[in-house]
């Protein structure tokens, strides 16, 4: 493979090519055949005109700032604020300036002002015709001017003419600060009077910097100059910001203590972000060999190893932590230094604890040991089904060969580390550690995913291990870990990972039955009816709907696209499916294969796609989309996911408490069905939520009040024992503020702790960039223009540039990950625009830039993709697909347009290159997005700002300072499970799914009428379940939420005591029937209360109903 600095070296070609096109010079007197004010966009400054010429400095980048409102296109308070503004009407700007602090004792420092004057020359020329015709150039004149700044001559302001050109003036501002610190701003304004000739009164390539004359670091970090003790500037201390733009961006000279010796402007801004390693000192990658750790033999050794990680990172503790020099100040000791020690030190307890639960309980180390196993086998399973998915020829047997080093894998620090800590909470129920939220906190692409599947494992073995046949409860077998995500795309790409990892399990588990369990392990997909069908009775053809039943077969065969195992493609022929036994039984065609169909005891693939066999087969794993949980109160048969299930029937499987099952009568295949009495199963014990950051805003505040009947149900026993719950993020900010809100848990501990620097918390090392490059990030925006036309241009050369580096020798083995280029836009409005653009507009600026430039080829953009919301979820895997194909095959990509649906969990390692257009509105989206880039090799980011945008402009000018300490400014999340809105949303719906799944009783649909029935326990448990989780996320309003909940009650009781029989739901009620509820969004009468069936639903905007009168 390439050195990575090769990578680099053809990022930055991409990257000085475009400042070439959109700001110039190609050299410093250089002749343009075109008028300089088309050939760039960027850099410019227009003169003032003569009315504003007695305006300051301030007042100038005021104007500019809201130039754009004198458009009319511009609309004000849209809730899309990303929604570019196409117009002629833009302004270019006059003044430029950079901020930055001195001490108040510095006497002087020199200003350096540098820009490009065109003037225009005609001259005669002859045409092919033999015709004479004037031919126009523009001859560039590099200008140069120095100017001292001596403080002790003015108070506050002063503006210095330059000796060049007395028309350009530096403006000058000084604001002393208590702390001995002063804040200097130096702005470079263009006053010119307007020519004959408009372009050689604008200023081209304009460039301010400030530095000392001999060359002392004069200029200061900004945290130091304030007197403010804040635990994220410590944090980000390594990550200094020194100068901040106006109307541009500033960077600095790299800083030495708080102090660099120049700050500049600069319009196109750059950003190395540095990476990071999971990798430790002294631990080489097998040193947590999954093979030598799934061997029970290696006791003895694995206990050592763990000591030794154990042991580290205490060492750690005490040399990075407690003996800094930073703790010798009391002040930071006491907010800050005690705090972090505190965290890391309870890490460390918890990794030890884990590491004795092992060493003491058989069942804990061979639990530990069938992790290993698993994990393994997953690795393996996905190496073989890679290989032989591709056509190319291998057998099994040497993936799982012992003897061959590439068979065994090991895992990174931070995940064994995890690991352990949870173990205590997990193997015994009862421990403190049962009530902590664990926040799994670690860069995109760090292995999240493989330390909470590890921990699913481990929770498996556990449980079935110590299955009872005398318990109140059957732990062999049931829903042992619910998975949630929240976007389609994630449950697309993590499913295969996750689909592997069961497939090694069950493996495992059949080679040594039945000691972990006699039930199958396997995973439910309950997802979304849009995507799985939620009834066997949506599978069978229908007279009046001819050709539903097949699109619902479609969605099915979509699920799962290739065998989990060995990789070949499923077809429709490999699903057997059977309504009469609500069935989908999954085979392979591979005769190779462990779920080979023609098999004489075949073994199906162990997933279940439809709702109704979830609820049946209660899958070990059930993987879903936060927002299928508002099912609860609609379906009782969810009772099921929940461990709660009395019955099984012979025919269709596990029977839910409280659901109505007759028996089957015989049919020409099957017997007669019986129904068998059975134990409940144990609960689900462990909950883990990917991606936390996006359970905010209308979807945190509708799933953290559904989280109060998911936590009770899997509620067991007289102590109440509860779940435990465990959540990922790259991204996030005031954690335990929202675990809070969402699982009324008090205690949140978020691993890895930090420590005192962002480049060090022990299991996470920053990586200099100057040792391995990473993720360039670069800024533009070119005010006076609108965004369309920057990012046509953009496109435009950076497309033709990464073609025409293909062409050479020197770069064809290192262009492939800047050879697709990925656009990133805020909504779907904004891409509809940008696909416009490469239809046409952006390929005939290809043109005209391999005409200006004396290219050799033209590009021409064949395939692209568009990944949104709009498509199916089948398609998915097939867009992701087509990113993988490299740039030598005939299949890849010229660009793929996107919206945040690859803002989380697209893994494609080839990507190397993406456009964001205009600044996310969340920070974590931006984080997250951009993280897609540059997995596998240096990646490359250009941001396009709206300059029209005051929240754009302002991350462009704090650009450098922005992105150097980009999880700083992650903004906290929102949820309100309790607000007044939230409560007239989803009270009822709670109170509903609670009654219904709780007491059998009221359970059926006619149920609905028995309210009255409810005894006064009954009632008064039902309160205090809300109630009482009121009380840890919202106590201010649990007297608003009791008279509420006493409310809704009365009012139930009242709708079932009058006229026809009322039921929960049903499908139209002219004749028979009242409903207790009608869907969200539908027409509601005021008998029915609107409720949500998707989390989704939440933020209808409003409803119109158009009556007729008969």
């Amino acid at each position: 493979m390439p050195d990575r600095f090769k990578y680099s070296e053809v990022r930055q070609e991409i990257i000085n090519a475009l400042r070439i096109d959109l700001m110039g010079p190609q050299s410093e007197d250089e002749i343009l055949d075109e008028n300089p004010k088309s050939s760039y966009i960027i850099g410019i400054l227009a003169s003032q005109t003569e009315e504003k010429e007695s305006s300051t400095a301030g007042e100038q980048e005021v104007d500019s700032d809201i130039a754009y409102g004198d458009s009319e296109d511009y609309t004000a308070g849209e809730d899309d604020d990303n929604e570019p503004i196409m117009t002629t009407s833009f302004k270019l700007p006059t003044s430029i300036g950079i901020s930055f602090y001195i001490a108040s004792s510095t006497k002087a420092i020199n200003i350096d002002v540098k820009w490009g004057d065109y003037v225009r020359s005609v001259e005669k020329r002859v045409g092919k015709d033999g015709k004479e015709f004037n031919h126009a150039s523009y001859i560039r004149q590099p200008m140069v001017s120095t100017i001292v700044v001596d403080f002790d001559s003015f108070e506050k302001n002063t503006e210095i003419r330059l000796q060049e050109d007395s028309n350009v003036i530096v403006h000058i501002s000084k604001i002393p600060l208590k702390t001995g610190y002063s804040l200097v701003t130096a702005y470079v304004m263009n006053r010119r009077k307007n020519s004959e000739n408009e372009v050689e009164s604008m200023m081209f390539q304009v460039e301010l910097k400030a530095y000392s004359e001999n060359g002392d670091r004069v200029f200061f970090v900004e945290n130091i100059c304030r007197d403010v003790l804040a635990e994220d500037e410590f944090y980000f201390e390594q990550r200094p910001i020194l100068g901040r733009g106006r109307n541009c961006a500033a960077t600095w000279d790299d800083a030495v203590e708080g102090r660099t010796s120049w700050v500049k402007s600069d319009f196109i801004p750059e950003y190395e972000f540095p990476g990071v390693s999971a990798a430790l000192k002294g631990f080489d990658k097998f040193f947590f060999s999954m093979r030598f750790m799934s061997n029970p033999k290696n006791k003895a050794g694995i206990f050592e190893r763990l000591n030794v990680l154990a042991d580290s990172y205490g060492k750690w503790i005490q040399e990075k932590l407690i003996s800094d020099d930073k703790m010798s100040n009391a002040d930071f000791k006491d907010k800050i230094g005690d705090k972090v020690i505190s965290h890391c030190s309870e890490a460390l307890d918890r990794i030890r604890e884990g590491i004795a639960l092992i060493t003491n309980d058989e069942f804990a180390f061979d639990a530990f040991c069938f992790m290993n196993r698993s994990m393994l086998l997953q690795r393996n399973i996905m190496s073989y089904s890679k290989k032989h998915g591709a056509g190319i020829e291998c057998n099994f047997r040497d993936f799982v060969d012992p003897r061959k080093p590439d068979t065994d894998f090991g895992w990174r620090p931070f995940q064994i580390a995890f690991i352990l800590m949870n173990l205590s909470g997990i193997v015994n129920p009862e421990h403190k550690d049962r009530d902590v939220v664990d926040l799994l906190y670690f860069p995109t692409g760090g292995g999240k995913t493989e330390a909470y599947l590890g921990l699913m494992a481990f929770v498996i073995a556990n449980r079935r291990l110590r299955a009872s046949d005398v318990s109140e409860y059957n732990a062999d077998g049931g829903v042992t870990a619910m998975l949630r995500y929240t976007l389609r795309l994630l449950t697309t790409q993590q499913r295969d990972r996750i689909m592997k990892m069961v497939v090694a399990t069950e493996l495992i588990r059949q080679k040594t039955y039945p000691k972990y369990g006699k039930e199958p392990i396997s995973i439910g997909f309950w997802v979304g009816g849009g995507v799985t069908p939620n009834k066997f009775d949506e599978l069978v053809e229908k007279a009046d709907k001819p050709s539903e039943a097949k699109r619902k077969r479609n969605l099915l065969y979509k699920q799962l696209l290739t065998c989990p195992f060995c990789g070949k493609p499923l077809t429709e022929d490999e699903f057997y499916i059977d309504p009469d036994r609500k069935s989908v039984a999954i085979y392979c065609a591979d005769r190779n294969c462990m779920f080979y169909k023609y098999k004489q005891d075949r073994i199906q693939i162990p997933v279940y796609l439809v709702d109704e066999e979830i609820y049946a087969k209660c899958p070990t794993i059930i993987l879903s989309t936060v927002d299928k949980f508002a099912r609860l109160p609609w379906d009782v048969k969810t009772n099921a996911l929940f461990g709660r299930v009395d019955r099984v029937c012979s025919r269709d499987g596990y029977v839910a408490i409280g659901e109505e099952h007759k028996r089957h009568n015989r049919t020409q295949e099957l017997p007669t069905s019986t129904l068998t009495p059975i134990r409940p199963f144990l609960p689900p014990e462990l909950i883990i939520q990917d991606e936390l950051h996006l359970i905010t805003g209308p979807l945190g505040t509708v799933y953290g009040a559904y989280e109060t009947i998911i936590e009770d149900m899997c509620t067991y026993g007289d102590k109440k024992i509860k779940p435990k719950y465990v959540v990922s993020t790259a991204t996030i900010k005031n954690a335990s503020e929202q675990t809070r809100c969402l699982y009324a848990r008090k205690s949140t501990a978020q691993f890895p702790p930090n420590g005192f620097e962002i480049g060090d918390s022990f299991f996470i090392n920053e990586i200099s960039t100057k040792d391995d490059p990473f993720r360039k990030y670069v800024g533009v925006c070119a005010p006076g223009q609108s965004v369309k036309t920057t990012l046509l241009r953009m496109y435009a050369i950076i497309l033709q540039t990464s073609y025409q580096l293909a062409q050479k020798d020197e770069y064809k083995d290192v262009i492939d990950p800047y050879y697709s280029l990925v656009g990133y836009y805020n909504s779907i409005r904004e891409l509809g625009g940008a696909v416009r653009l490469l239809q046409d507009d952006i390929p005939k600026r290809i043109y005209r830039i391999k005409t200006k430039y004396n290219m050799d080829k033209v590009r021409y953009l064949n395939k692209k993709v568009e990944i949104t919301s709009r498509m199916s979820s089948y398609e998915i895997p097939n867009k992701l697909r087509q990113l993988e194909a490299t740039c030598d095959s005939k299949d890849c990509l010229d660009t793929a347009v996107a919206t945040n649906m690859i803002a989380v969990g697209m893994d494609v390692d080839r990507l190397g290159l993406m456009v964001v257009t205009g600044q996310p509105k969340q920070n974590s989206e931006y984080i997250q997005a951009t993280s897609r880039i540059g997995r596998a090799f240096p990646g490359l980011v250009f941001t396009l700002y709206n300059p029209y945008r005051p929240r754009d402009l302002s991350h462009y000018e704090n650009f450098v300072g922005y992105h150097s300490q980009l999880y700083r400014f992650v903004e906290g999340t929102t949820a309100t499970p309790f607000s007044a809105r939230a409560r007239d949303r989803v009270m009822h719906a709670l109170i509903i799914s609670a009654i219904r799944l709780k007491y059998p009783e009221m359970a059926s649909n006619d149920g609905a009428a028995d309210i009255a029935d409810l005894s006064d326990i009954q009632m008064t448990e039902i309160k205090e379940l809300i109630l009482d989780r009121l009380n840890i996320v919202k106590p201010e309003v649990r007297l608003d939420a009791k008279n509420e909940i006493d409310q809704f009650i009365d009012w139930w009781k009242m709708l079932a005591a009058q006229g026809k029989d009322l039921r929960y739901y049903v499908y139209g009620t002219d004749k028979y029937n009242r409903r207790l509820m009608n869907y969200y969004g539908q027409s509601c009468k005021d008998t029915e209360k609107a409720t949500l069936s998707s989390m989704r639903e939440v933020e209808n905007a409003a409803n119109m109903f158009y009556y007729t009168e008969e």
